[in-house]
């Protein structure tokens, strides 16, 4: 079992000697051992000043030199490290107290925080992906062998050593730190984790238990004048001749905060089922919703209204079909608040009837699946995305099929389609045009993206699509929706794109501000209602803006 590795660390500085690695104003890599970003001077052990460095797509490792200066004893490079990736590298330490210790260094030379990499690196031990959020903070993602790594204890510290906050990984492996807590130039982030259970030899001596310690820096702030315009090139840019406006809706708020729930339009009145109203990265039974509510909007005075409840349930999706409800999968936790997290996916299917406020099953998925979403596209529903919990985010299993289930038989039953040509979650699935667009999300292997993959019923074949504006982070969480013989898509950096006539190409259409994630858009008339979700660094929101596409 993975646990955290205890640091020695004060709320103010390490105090523990850690390997470190930046670059300097020649743009050359610096690697040294000592208790801080700003503790350069310290003696640099014999066993780490072996490490090779390299970079991203380097053959062969860095050439280092050893220095021993003023303000530097470690490591230089003979020339300038490559500002296309990052810079990396790893060494074993030795045995200590009986466990084997390793140290695990990286660094993000680019002053540009849109050119960072956003895919993890094969064959990396231990490694994190830092990528920017949308309110301008980092978000950090941490993985072990490839693999995301939960409640793990990740340290910021600026340029002086100084630690500005902590955070605790979520299922996804991932932490985000806001804006005010980021400094001006550059930071690092910390890991340590410890398997007390493994065992083995090394250079001849049996070990009890690993510990790995992992250090990453990157620069934060406004990009020097020289990449400036790269940085803007990179970036969406709104078409302000798109028609495309965000207004606020004048609908009451949401009853309550939602992420990750399901939303549909059936008739004239909006529904809002289960979603996740607890903390960030808190999950437990009483932080999952039960209930579904609607809002009449033919009402002269519109108010949510409570109608009918059903398992807790979150990463769900919600679809209508007439005036009928179906949904379909998630994830309900099995712990009380405290407890550790026991999540496991669904396989349930359910209808609800209007008339009689009831639901009535429908034929289970073939597999529990959370963290999917769904579509209808004539008269079938189609599921696609998502992965099966079955207890903690360690035994997740990412699924690689897609169902339809054609609502119009005498007796539906799931149908497997074509298999995709992705492993994703967090995405959003959406109805367009004949066909169903898988966009963005989670990759199994990757991390975020903002890849798009299209299903053409006819054909039972799948295609790539044009991939969203933006960088990787961007089709996280996204919320997507056709309106007004248009697909529109939501996205965690605040953007609408629109995808054009020729479904090559989308087109930055409005911005919204502030940002929001893991929400949901439904159709009403020539608009697009944007409904619950959060954002990073403020939280969930109840308010309900309208996205006006004419």
């Amino acid at each position: 079992m993975l646990s955290i590795m205890a640091f020695g660390l004060s709320s103010q500085s390490t105090h523990a000697h850690m390997a470190w690695l930046a670059s300097d104003e020649d743009g050359k890599a610096v690697f040294w051992f000592g208790e801080s970003l700003e503790d350069r001077t310290y003696h640099l052990p014999e066993k780490v000043a072996g490490i090779r460095l390299r970079g991203a797509e380097a053959a062969e490792p860095i050439a280092m030199e050893a220095v021993d200066r003023d303000d530097l004893v470690g490591l230089q490079s003979v020339g300038k490290v490559d500002g296309k990736g990052e810079v990396f590298g790893g060494i074993a330490y030795g045995l200590y107290h009986g466990m084997k210790l390793s140290y695990y260094v990286e660094h993000l030379p680019q002053r540009d925080a849109t050119a960072w990499p956003t895919a993890p690196r094969d064959d990396a031990a231990i490694q994190s992906v830092i990528t920017p959020s949308p309110g301008g903070g980092v978000t950090a993602r941490i993985l072990k062998d490839g693999e995301s790594i939960p409640d793990v204890e990740v340290k910021l510290f600026d340029a002086d050593g100084q630690e500005s906050d902590a955070q605790t990984t979520d299922s996804a492996g991932m932490v985000t730190f806001e804006s005010s807590v980021v400094k001006q130039g550059l930071n690092a982030v910390m890991v340590g984790i410890n398997d007390p259970e493994a065992t083995g030899d090394y250079q001849g001596e049996t070990y009890q238990g690993v510990a790995d310690y992992l250090t990453s820096t990157f620069f934060h702030g406004d990009p020097s004048p020289s990449t400036e315009t790269s940085t803007e090139s990179r970036r969406p840019s709104v078409n302000d001749n798109s028609n495309v406006s965000i207004i606020s809706s004048g609908l009451p708020d949401l009853p309550e905060e939602l992420t990750s729930f399901g939303a549909a339009m059936a008739g004239d009145s909006l529904y809002v089922y289960g979603g996740h109203t607890g903390e960030a990265h808190s999950y437990s039974v009483d932080e999952q919703s039960d209930r579904l509510w609607r809002l009449d909007l033919s009402a002269d005075a519109p108010k949510w209204q409570q109608i009918a409840t059903g398992p807790r349930l979150q990463g769900l999706a919600l679809v209508a079909v007439g005036d009928k409800l179906i949904r379909v999968g998630g994830f309900s936790a099995m712990n009380e608040a405290g407890e550790d997290q026991d999540l496991r996916s669904q396989s349930s299917v359910a209808i609800f009837d209007q008339a009689d406020r009831t639901w009535s099953s429908l034929p289970d998925l073939p597999e529990p699946r959370s963290s999917l979403d769904a579509a209808v596209l004539d008269d079938t529903l189609y599921v696609f995305g998502g992965w099966r919990l079955s207890g903690d985010s360690e035994q997740s299993r990412w699924h690689d099929t897609a169902w339809a289930l054609d609502l119009s038989a005498a007796e539906p039953a799931w149908k497997s389609i074509a298999k995709p040509p992705f492993r994703r979650r967090a995405l959003s699935v959406a109805a367009h045009a004949g066909r169903l667009f898988a966009i963005g999300g989670m990759q199994a292997v990757g991390g975020p993206t903002t890849r798009v993959d299209v299903y053409d019923p006819a054909t039972d074949t799948w295609r790539q699509g044009p991939s969203l504006p933006g960088s990787g982070m961007s089709g996280f969480g996204s919320a997507a929706f056709a309106c007004d013989g248009a697909l529109f898509v939501s996205t965690m950096d605040g953007f609408v794109h629109r995808l054009n006539a020729s479904r090559d190409d989308w087109e930055t259409v409005a911005q919204s501000d502030p940002a929001r994630f893991f929400h949901r858009l439904v159709p009403q008339a020539d608009s697009l209602l944007v409904i619950g979700g959060a954002n990073m660094e403020i939280g969930k929101f109840t308010r309900i803006e309208r996205i006006v596409v004419r």
